[in-house]
């Protein structure tokens, strides 16, 4: 019954709280969907069908984060105007974002927003690479909450990583574009890898996704008493937890109700489920989804030096304590929740920059654990590994000291990865680590209620060494544990364990129990009563009551914890909220006194002491003493003992003189001004203090701001440097896209010229793997377009002609070319040539082979081969000396006759002019009228040939032609030797020349 009406309780609270914060948010201003969408390199395209799908009537307001650049004379807005009706304007500074609109980065400027302003600053790379993307979503998630949607494109680098990060813990929507296509997929997958988007989507699909997810019903708003009733049924709930501890082994019932619920209901939207009962009928149904939602409860943002002024603000303290320690004592830290460790590294980079600074042959041993419940988080704090983006996390010093880069991104050295242990831990039931000298429990318990909260903090207290420091987030606190532990820097909530609070002891309750009914009170043995001391206890109490001075123990705030005797004559109880604290208290003549006692007294570390007290009561005046004891023992160290010792009324003379009255007055006044000259002592040393503390603030800001003017300066002219290069990128960006056209040009020209031709062409490489080939190769090879890659060897070839492989080899090796004719099965027949590839700079890089189709050729050749023959024939079976010249007089076919007549062999004449031969052989130019001209003729010859002395010979010339205007004809020319008239002619010794009438 406890444990329902506890419950009950409780939630009637959360209620209330939630119907608070729904009737002021009614009073505000409305609150929309703002989507972030982060793009680089190649992110056009992805916006364009990004855009081409988003309706423009959808209620969200839509903010485009690039890397631009002001010297490129890109206008953003306008291309992107081009893909949607949308207005698309370039951001300016303090444009209030109204929905269905698009707004755009401007070039060189980092954006932020506050209150749904859209606010332009400088870029900043003091720190490295300039993360816009990142600067913006950290912007957005922390003024939009769970409003607030990123979405990554293509883009080079690991930009919008940590945005996504951001934006998760913040209750928002994470998409990223399929690293597959994107033009460059290192910033989709960057952020994928967090393991906190909720959609991996091409461009065109994430509209639909985007509407359906932030439209459903489950992250409205509830407008009415009855909605939120509803929302709350802690009934469904409860399911939700048991399914997770018995699934995780990890009960979340002391996590605040409402971020339990905000994630659960980021679940049902991204499964677009009705309810919280139709979500626990999917999770009893896939066990997969429990793992989702333990996941989505542990998520954990966190980046190198998070909040870099409260490191700077730790440093001093923590090598302050480190510095008291000696050699053998060894550096105990703990980070609790340390997510994917970039914290745990951080602190450890503190400690080898103090180790260094001591320049010790034996440096004290440094244990740091960092612990945390995601098992995820955990192996990747191990790995080490973090991606590109952490540059702007960390100096470059230290970058290049601590770190070492690897696959576009960094990994911490071993000196820095060895002095943390990371491990799973469960704060609520596992054993803490003691003797800390720092405990680190950054941002966890805003997620924790308040209960929870109570029951850790004594832990803390008990985990750390006496005076160790303990490092919380900036919107937490120690709450009503304020005694235990004294706050040192009020902004960062850096705290140190104060000692003398026995208390804390008794209130540890640990292990935690879960459910918020109370303990079952186990049996106890019954105590044996001790006989005590009856007399002795009594003389004690006696002592105390009678002989013991009014007294009060008191912290420096001036709670009151112990009183001692009876204090009606110094304290009294006045209306309004009870309190126990002497300021509020203390009568009004001691308020002041009593102040400046404390402060004198834990300044000087001892005891102040102030007499002759006066304190009025019903016109009686009584003087009293009084001590301000600062206390050093070990349980009560820091604490104070007031004690009044009363001195009676003021006594009065009957008679006095008027001198007597006045001496009296005066060392009354004298004594006020005594008092009045220690309060302005006290005030003027206090006043001393702040203005030195003033004084180093000024000379470190007048520090910080010589650094911030040498880092503008640097950061100048890095841009100056970025501009330029800029600049000579964009023209050579230029010439390459004019050679690109170049080649396209040369491409296309290549192939119709290859195409027209109807040569069958193949290109080879020294492996004889084929590149490239044109479609008239197929009628050759049994290729297709996926063979482009394989050994020409593999291939079947439809011709006769196996040597083929040995003569590629051949021609590649003495890089001499080989002509072949081959005949396909189809008895087609082609002019195969193959020759070496070289390349511009005169490399052999493989072969290429030609095919030209010479059918009709070869046809031609084997009918001039027939007709050749037969004519052959025809001139060997005539019964005279006869050769047969073509249209340029080469011999062709010579019969028998001839070369008896002439005692010649066939190869001395064949293919040679004939009027060479007669020139040179026959040594004469009496034939030169009769061979020159198309018609026929006759002479007669006599002539004296070598060897055979003198010839009488008829010889006729006959042209042959299809058509007698065609020159180009063949020609037989015969000899007839005149037998009757050669001895006549021999006898006169002359030579006659006729010509046929």
């Amino acid at each position: 019954m406890k444990k329902n009406k506890l419950t009950q309780n409780t939630n009637a609270e959360d209620l209330s709280q939630e119907l608070k914060q729904l009737e002021k948010k009614s009073n505000q201003r409305i609150f929309f969907p703002i989507v972030a969408l982060g793009g680089s390199a190649g992110s056009f395209h992805a916006f364009e069908q990004f855009f081409l799908h988003m309706p423009i009537d959808s209620g969200f307001a839509f903010v485009i984060v690039m890397h631009l650049q002001a010297n490129t004379g890109l206008k953003a807005a306008d291309l992107i105007q081009k893909f949607t009706a949308m207005p698309v304007q370039e951001a300016e500074d303090g444009l209030q974002i109204v929905p269905n609109h698009v707004y755009i980065i401007p070039p060189d400027r980092d954006m932020g927003m506050h209150n749904g302003n859209l606010l332009m600053f400088n870029i900043s790379r003091s720190k490295g690479a300039h993360m816009a993307i990142d600067y913006f979503l950290q912007s957005l998630a922390e003024d939009q909450w769970n409003h607030a949607v990123a979405i990554i494109f293509s883009g080079m680098g690991a930009d919008g990583e940590n945005g996504v990060r951001m934006i998760k813990e913040k209750l928002g929507m994470a998409m990223a574009q399929f690293p597959e296509s994107a033009e460059y997929p290192s910033m989709p997958a960057a952020a994928i890898k967090t393991g906190m988007v909720d959609y991996i989507l091409i461009p065109e699909e994430m509209p639909l996704r985007l509407i359906q997810y932030l439209n459903h019903p489950a992250l409205q708003e509830p407008i009415s008493e009855e909605q939120l009733l509803e929302r709350n049924n802690y009934t469904h709930i409860q399911k939700i937890l048991m399914l997770l501890r018995s699934h995780t082994g990890h009960d979340f019932t002391l996590y605040k109700k409402n971020t339990i619920s905000r994630r659960i209901e980021r679940r049902i939207a991204f499964h677009q489920l009705p309810d919280y009962m139709h979500y626990v009928n999917y999770m009893r149904e896939n066990p997969h989804e429990i793992e989702a939602l333990f996941n989505e409860l542990l998520i954990g943002v966190t980046k190198f030096f998070r909040d870099g002024a409260a490191f700077d603000a730790l440093k001093p303290h923590l090598y302050a304590k480190l510095a008291q320690k000696n050699n053998d004592e060894p550096i105990r830290i703990w980070i609790a929740g340390c997510s994917t460790g970039e914290e745990a590294y951080s602190l450890a980079i503190l400690l080898l920059e103090y180790l260094d600074s001591l320049k010790s042959d034996s440096p004290p041993k440094v244990q740091i654990f960092a612990t945390d419940l995601d098992p995820r988080a955990i192996e990747q704090a191990r790995s080490g590994y973090y991606f590109s983006n952490i540059i702007s996390e960390i100096s470059a010093e230290r970058l290049d000291r601590f770190f070492v880069a690897k696959n576009n991104g960094y990994v911490v050295k071993k000196s820095v990865r060895g002095m943390i242990v990371f491990a799973q831990h469960n704060l609520i039931k596992d054993a803490p680590f003691t003797k800390l000298d720092l405990l680190c429990c950054r941002n966890v318990m805003i997620y924790l209620t308040a209960d929870l909260q109570k029951k850790l903090m004594p832990i803390f207290h008990y985990s750390l060494n006496r005076n160790g420091l303990l490092f919380l987030g900036p919107a937490e606190s120690v709450g009503v544990f304020s005694d235990a532990f004294h706050l040192i820097e009020p902004k960062w909530k850096i705290y140190e364990r104060k000692e003398g609070t026995d208390g804390m002891a008794k209130i540890i309750d640990f292990p935690f129990h879960i459910s918020n009914a109370p303990a079952k009170i186990s049996k106890e043995i019954p105590e044996i009563p001790i006989i005590k001391n009856v007399v002795a206890e009594n003389f004690h109490r006696i002592l105390l009551e009678e002989y013991t001075p009014a007294s009060l123990l008191v912290n420096e705030k001036g709670d009151i914890l112990y009183i001692n005797g009876i204090m009606d004559k110094y304290l009294q109880v006045t209306s309004g909220e009870a309190t126990m604290n002497i300021y509020k208290m203390v009568k009004e003549e001691l308020k002041y006194v009593i102040s400046n006692a404390i402060h004198q007294a834990a300044v000087q570390k001892g005891s102040v002491e102030f007499t002759d007290l006066k304190l009025q009561e019903k016109e009686v005046f009584t003087l009293v003493d009084l001590t301000v004891k600062y206390i050093t023992t070990n349980h009560l160290q820091g604490l104070f003992v007031l004690s009044f010792k009363e001195k009676g009324p003021v006594k009065k003379k009957r008679s006095r003189a008027i001198d007597s009255i006045r001496g009296e007055a005066v060392k009354e006044l004298e004594n006020e001004l005594v008092y009045t000259k220690q309060q302005l002592h006290t005030t003027i040393e206090q006043m001393e203090t702040s203005l030195e503390e003033l004084k180093s603030t000024n000379e470190e800001l007048q520090s910080t701001n010589e650094e911030l003017q040498s880092t503008n300066e640097e950061a100048l002219t890095t841009k100056e440097e970025m501009q330029s290069l800029n600049e000579e990128l964009m023209t050579i960006n230029l010439q390459y896209q004019n050679k690109t056209e170049e080649l396209t040009r040369l491409n296309n020209d290549m192939k119709n010229l290859l195409d027209s031709t109807e040569i069958g062409t193949i290109f080879l490489d020294n492996h004889l793997n084929i590149l490239r080939f044109t479609p008239q190769v197929t009628k050759l090879f049994n290729v297709i377009s996926s063979d482009i890659g394989r050994s020409i060897t593999h291939i079947v070839s439809n011709f006769d002609y196996p040597a083929i492989e040995a003569t590629i080899v051949e021609v590649i090796e003495k890089l001499s070319g080989k002509e072949l004719e081959v005949r396909t099965r189809k008895n087609d027949w082609y002019n195969l040539r193959i020759m070496p590839y070289r390349t511009i700079d005169n490399f052999i890089s493989g072969a290429v082979l030609t095919f030209t189709r010479i059918t009709p050729v070869k046809a031609l050749e084997d009918r001039l081969s027939t007709l050749l023959s037969y004519v052959r024939k025809s001139i060997n079976s005539m019964n005279e000396a006869a050769v047969l010249l073509d249209h340029e007089g080469k011999v062709l076919v010579v019969n028998k006759f001839f070369l008896t007549m002439f005692n010649l062999r066939e190869f001395e004449i064949k293919e040679l002019l004939l009027i060479d031969f007669v020139h040179n052989r026959w040594n004469t130019k009496k034939l030169d009228t009769l061979l020159d001209g198309y018609e026929d003729k006759e002479m007669y010859l006599q002539h004296e040939f070598r060897g055979l002395g003198v010839l009488k010979l008829m010889v006729g010339v006959n042209y042959l032609s299809i058509e007698e205007s065609e020159k180009n004809g063949a020609t037989i020319v015969t000899f007839k030797e005149q037998e009757n008239e050669t001895k006549k002619s021999r006898e006169q010794g002359e030579d006659n020349f006729t010509t046929p009438s």
